[in-house]
């Protein structure tokens, strides 16, 4: 059979190798072989000290006491333990698992050489002056504008003639005598006559009645039971029968984590590109040395020459002027409205009485009509229809024989040789990890090596961005 990855032992597709992550929609990624992988060593890191304060409570030395309201209300009760399904032992299948797919067969391994470097020149830069002006300046000029000064208020006048006391709505609006306009509302009086009333209808004149014929009554057939024996299959039971249906895979990766026990080389391509060159130091000026001047500081300064403290006066308060003078005189409260719309004398209409209707004389018993007419009866409270809210109990013994138990039967599942490796119970060993970074198995009957461990600097680099 020959060495194996774990790409190719794997069955059930959710396996594969550490190098090679598997996304949902069946496709690899990138290969996870970088320089900082393989390169940089994993140094012991050591926690930093909390700044945080200690949230420790304080403490007594008495002793807690353990007695809640919890505790001294609520009483344990005896809990019986719920009824679990006992599942069944697991056992191993026979035979041997045939690992060759489709995939394996149509897709084999192809060997690409890696791209190839592209250099870029650089920016192009143009040694002459651009000259040139935009079409913003050219269309749009710039126009002298002259400011236009604010509008000052006029000063308010006072009228020189007296008030009339008319205003327009007076002056165009007149009145004139109207007689009142006449109600449309109906008489509330009803129209009563003296003839006799008159029954006859068109109904009552044109129709006549009929003797109506006895109908026979239809004589009901008697139920007659059907001489074929009853079939018990239905529509559903013919057109939809019962398919074998597989478990689902699942799209979960895997969480392994890449492992390699050859030793780690420091050398990295930072360290190997990028070398340090001997670099001079950058001229620094050194300003001059800052020199006293001799003398005398002089401290008169403008300020002090120019400007002589004086005696500070007291500032006089100014006083708002009364605004506007108001002549007095004689206040004239007659307004249009008074004139117009005086007010009548108007007596309230007492309201008349019923003609025929003589007071009682006697005096009033307390029992009115309501009570002398309508006689309580004892009436039974209506029966509730809501239903009884109790559960129907039985003495039965529960059956819990579903369709579920009685007619789907147990598949033995396989497990996938890729999720037991390194394990007691693989039929794989592991023999060797290759140059691009797969793990290799092989058969236990097999024949094997002894492990060859392969070295960091003997395997090439891979770019991130090549797919192997």
């Amino acid at each position: 059979m020959g060495k194996r990855c774990i790409c190719e032992i794997c069955t059930c597709g959710r396996h594969h190798c550490p190098h090679r992550p598997w996304r949902p929609g069946g496709d690899m990624g990138p290969c996870m072989i970088t320089s900082y992988n393989t390169s940089y060593k994993k140094h012991p890191l050591q926690l930093r000290e909390s700044c945080k304060p200690d949230p420790s409570a304080l403490r007594s030395e008495e002793p807690l006491s353990d007695k809640t309201t919890f505790r001294t209300d609520y009483i344990k009760h005896p809990l019986d333990k719920p009824y679990s399904h006992p599942h069944e032992t697991y056992k191993r299948p026979t035979g041997e698992i045939d690992g060759m797919t489709s995939y394996n067969k149509d897709y084999t391994a192809k060997h690409a050489p890696p791209a190839q470097l592209v250099k870029h020149t650089g920016q192009r830069h143009v040694a002459t002056k651009f000259e040139g002006e935009p079409t913003y300046k050219i269309d749009y000029k710039k126009w002298p504008l002259e400011r236009m000064q604010p509008k000052v208020p006029e000063g308010w006048c006072p009228p020189s003639q007296p008030f009339e006391g008319q205003s327009t709505f007076t002056s165009d609006f007149r009145k004139y005598n109207e007689p009142p306009r006449q109600s449309l509302k109906p008489d509330q009086a009803t129209h009563m006559s003296d003839a006799p009333f008159d029954g006859n209808t068109g109904y009552r004149d044109d129709y006549i009645r009929h003797q109506l014929q006895r109908r026979e009554p239809r004589e009901k057939e008697c139920y007659k039971a059907p001489n074929v024996k009853f079939d018990g299959m239905t529509t559903f039971n013919r057109d939809y029968t019962k398919k074998d249906g597989h478990k689902t895979e699942s799209c979960k990766p895997n969480t392994e984590a890449f492992q390699s026990g050859a030793p780690l080389d420091d050398l990295t391509t930072f360290k190997n590109d990028y070398r340090r060159w001997n670099g001079e130091r950058p001229f620094v000026h050194q300003p001059e040395t800052y020199v006293k001047p001799e003398g005398e500081i002089d401290l008169n300064t403008t300020n002090r020459i120019n400007y002589k403290q004086h005696p500070m006066q007291r500032v006089a308060m100014v006083k708002p002027g009364e605004g506007r003078v108001m002549n007095p005189g004689n206040f004239d409260g007659m307004t249009n409205y008074k004139n117009d719309f005086k007010k009548w004398g108007i007596n309230r209409e007492m309201p008349k009485p019923r003609e025929g209707w003589v007071p009682s004389n006697q005096p009033f018993e307390g029992c009115p009509t309501y009570k002398a007419h309508y006689i309580t009866h004892s009436m039974a409270p209506p029966k509730s229809m809501k239903p009884n809210a109790s559960a129907l109990a039985s003495e039965a013994p529960f059956e819990d024989a579903t369709m579920y138990r009685t007619e789907y039967t147990k598949k033995a599942a396989s497990i996938c040789e890729a999720a037991i490796l390194d394990s007691g119970v693989s039929k794989y060993t592991f023999v060797e990890t290759d140059n691009r970074g797969h793990k290799q198995y092989k058969p236990i009957w097999e024949r094997t090596t002894p492990l060859r461990r392969v070295s960091s600097a003997t395997v090439p680099k891979i770019p991130a961005t090549m797919v192997a």
